[in-house]
Order: C-alpha cells, then structure tokens, then sequence
C-alpha cells in the first residue's frame, strides 16, 4: 500500500511502544493496523479484538495468519464458555418471561411495583449493567431508575430487582444449577478472574465501544504492547454500557488519522460542524479531494437516517403512503420498531412495558408526561407518533417493510437509525428532524440537559454519505453548519487582524 504521511507518522510511534490512534470517519483504521502488522518490528505474539463481528470478519480477510482475530467474547469462551456449552446451558439470550418462568417468580414477587414480566425484565438489565462494568459486585447503581405513576422514583421496586439480580447470579455460577448463562455472564465470570492474555502485542480496533469491562482487562495486562483505535466522537452506546476507552486508556504515543477516503471535502465541512459546535471536537477530519460531494437537497436519497425509532417509523409510514407501490427497507429489520409500539399500547392499556426505551414508566400518562422534560425529549417523536396515527395504522405499515432488509437492493430506499447505520456507508443521505437541537451557549441549563453523545450521533450520521448529504429537514445539522461559519468567521478575522497588527509594528 501506499502509506499516507498519518499512516507513516503512525507505523514510527508503534515501533516505539504503545500507540493510541484516534481515527475519523471513513479514515481506513483497519487498513492502517494491517500496515503496522506487515511494517511494524517486533509485534510478537499479536491479539486483534473488537466488539463488533464485522469488524471481526473483515479483519480475518485482511491480516496476516501471524495475528490472531477474536472477539472480546471469544477470548472468555475457550475458558469458560465451552463448559457451560457442554452443560447445555449456554444460549444466546434470555427473555424476561422465560426467566420468570425459570426461576418460579410471580406477580405477586415484585407487587405491588410491577406485574412478573416487567419485574424479571429489571432483574435481566441489572445483571447486563453488571456484566458491563469493572465492578466486582452487584451494587445500586447497576439497577436502571424505575418510576410510579406519578413519576417519582420507585426505589423499593429498584431494590427488590436488586436482589433478586444477586440471587439469579449466584445460582447462575453454580455448577449443578439449570439457569441458563449468557455470552455477557461467561465474559464477566472470566474477566472477575482477572486473566492474563499471554499476548505480546494487542490491537484494539473499535475503542469507543468497548465495555467498562474490557477496558479494566485490557489496563490490567502485563508486559503487552496495546495499540488501541477508534474515534471518540463515534461514542453512541453510552446506553449500552460503552465507555470512552480513548480516553481512559493511557499508552505511550498518540497518532491520528484525520484524512477520510469515503466521501469528498463538502461532506467533511458538514462533519467537522458537528464536531466542532455540537460534540465540543478540535478535530479535523480531512475529505479526499478526488470525490465530488456535494450539501444540499436530494430528491431521491438512498437512505434516510433517523435519531430516533419513533422518528424513523414516522419517516417510513410517510413515505409508504406516498409511495403505495414501491418496496422500502428497514436496516436491521422492523422488529425493534414493532416492539417500540406493542410497548406503547401496553402502557396506555395501563401496564408496564419491558420495551427499553419505555421500562421505566408505569403508563403512558407517565411517559407523555416526561416527554416534556428535557431528559427525555428522545420520547416526544413517539408522542407525536401515538397522537397522529393509530397503533393499528403503524403496526400495518411495519409490516409493509418487514423482511425487505434481506434484499435492499431491490428497494426504493433504505431507512435506518444512526446506530444500526454505524458501519454503513451510501451513495447518499438524508437527516430526518429527530435530531435534537443543542441549547445557547449561555443559558445555565445548557450544562444540565446536553450530552454531548448526542453531537456525537449527528457527526456519525453525517459521515455515513458518500457523495451528497441532505440536511435541509434537519434543524440540528442547519443549525451546527450556521454556528460553524460563525466560529470559523470570527477565527479568520482574528487571524486576519493579528496579521494586520504584526505588520504594523514591522513598519
């Protein structure tokens, strides 16, 4: 390959120690690690991980067969999991109900906060947030916060899930006990264990979705060469128990690869708006010259990307109307979508739901009302959906689009959120107005409500188009490109006047 001067400056901090690379959008991380396996002296034993399994495929594709490619879960397998698998007790998931059912709970066992169901659903995602963390011990703060109908905080219900998390835990460890065991349980189990990788170097690709957990195994290893890689401004599961490991990680050297290779210099000048107003980035990420990409409005977007499921249902159910004969794709399936509405109707039937987004709340009245927090704006496109199409109406046309993700060539357009979009790439891209806009600078509020994940998402939304990126319905990306100008205004002016004043005193 023909290396660039990053990929050069990259290979010559590797030879020297431990490396951090924080890589842009579309910026061939993979191809640079491969660059440093091939070039890079005295790698060792090498280890490639990543959480990601298309990470993990196109990585065995591209090293060479003296890097071994696992994922993080692999690693704990040979350990662990193969004999929970030989006990027949390892399965890919649990649902909430069949844990119930496992465990012999009934709806009396969380009354009177909640019926059995959504009691077990507390259980399951208490022992996820466990899994998740470096903590050795199940603790408060692993369980989710849970409200009564009048929206105050349920915590006798928060500590009756806690218990019985430790509970299913412990019989989870047993060696004779039935209980099903997860991926998530046999990587914990095996990383309390604090283990030793036997690895000379470790390549992590990824970073800014690693685990808490992973982190703390990774930071423990001994005598091992850690090359970690990623962008931090592509942190979206925060939720899901990601961490910045970019950050957290402390290595040697820093390196940076900031020149994209997927799209052209009008696509980056959009990203590097929401870098720079809405994620509070200094990076700048650099479009290859050789791609004509363009800003502006597209009549027929390949894909139309959303924040939210309830925005991208609306965006789909429009669409479908518009277009009663045309096939549309739902990246990932409408599953998740379809689970988002039952959650719905069982909340205004007045019944807790165990559709993550809406767990928390004992009835729709709850949810509506906390819609109109700040803290939980993500709710208010689902509100808006509720109140402008029945449940009926939506479920139809979900199942208009359902299985179309098989074959996506063969429809008009793809639609998906920016999380399942995270890895794709298309020819073009449209923003729907889910995006939520970032307050004034000024007001004290700004600091309570913003997170800055949520810039993060409309950077990574950005950066999935190749060639035109159609922003023109989105508030967010308009508003992040008019604060860009400003900034970049009042920075060449004060250039401009500092070259004037330095002049002026030569004379």
């Amino acid at each position: 390959m023909q290396a660039t001067p990053e990929q050069r400056r990259c290979l010559d901090l590797f030879n020297q120690g431990s490396l951090r690379i924080e890589a842009a959008a579309g910026s061939g991380k993979t191809t640079t690690l491969r660059y440093l396996m091939v070039r890079g002296a005295n790698h060792g034993r090498t280890l490639y991980t990543s959480f990601g399994r298309k990470n993990i495929e196109e990585a065995r594709s591209k090293f060479p067969r003296t890097v071994e490619v696992r994922t993080n879960h692999s690693l704990a397998y040979r350990a662990l999991g193969a004999s929970w698998q030989k006990q027949r007790r390892l399965q890919g998931r649990i649902t909430a109900l069949e844990l119930a059912q496992l465990c012999g709970w009934r709806d009396y066992t969380f009354a009177p906060a909640a019926p059995v169901g959504v009691g077990a659903y507390a259980v399951l995602t208490t022992l996820q947030a466990f899994c998740q963390s470096a903590d050795e011990t199940l603790s408060p703060k692993h369980v989710g916060a849970y409200f009564t109908p009048n929206h105050q905080r349920d915590r006798a219900f928060e500590h009756r899930a806690l218990e019985w998390a430790a509970e299913t835990w412990n019989r989870m460890m047993r060696s004779n006990d039935p209980l099903p065991i997860t991926h998530d349980v046999y990587l914990k189990a095996w990383a309390l264990q604090h283990p030793e990788l036997g690895y000379d170097t470790v390549l992590l690709d990824e970073a800014q979705d690693t685990t808490e957990l992973m982190v703390a195994l990774l930071a423990e290893q001994r005598h091992t060469r850690l090359v970690v890689v990623g962008d931090r401004y592509q942190q979206i599961y925060g939720w899901r128990g990601a961490v910045n490991a970019m950050a957290n990680f402390k290595t040697a050297a820093v390196g940076y690869l900031t020149q994209s290779f997927r799209f052209g210099p009008a696509i980056a000048r959009a990203a590097n708006a929401a870098l720079a107003t809405y994620a509070e980035a200094d990076t700048r990420l650099k479009g290859l010259a050789s791609i004509t990409s363009r800003v502006g409005k597209v009549d027929e977007p390949r894909a139309v990307l959303a924040r939210t499921n309830a925005g991208l249902i609306e965006e789909l159910i429009k669409t479908q109307l518009r277009f009663p004969n045309d096939r549309f794709a739902v990246v990932g399936g409408t599953a998740e979508l379809e689970a988002l509405v039952h959650g719905a109707m069982d909340l205004m039937r007045g019944h807790r739901t165990t559709q993550r987004e809406l767990a928390e709340f004992a009835d729709w009245r709850s949810a509506r009302t906390a819609a109109e927090d700040p803290s939980h704006a993500y709710l208010r496109p689902l509100v808006k959906l509720v109140n402008t199409y029945s449940p009926d109406l939506l479920l139809q046309q979900l199942l208009r689009a359902h299985g179309n993700e098989r074959d996506e060539t063969a429809c008009r357009r793809v639609f998906s959120t920016v999380h399942k979009a995270k890895g794709r790439e298309f020819e073009s891209v449209a923003l729907i107005d889910d995006f939520p806009e970032r307050a004034p600078e000024t007001p004290k509020q700004t600091v309570d409500t913003w997170h800055t994940e949520e810039g993060n998402l409309l950077y990574v939304a950005m950066t999935r188009a190749r060639r035109a990126l159609d922003v023109h319905e989105c508030p967010a990306a308009l508003d992040a490109l008019q604060r860009y100008r400003r900034l970049t205004s009042r920075s060449a002016a004060t250039t401009s006047l500092g070259a004037r004043r330095h002049h002026a005193g030569r004379r």
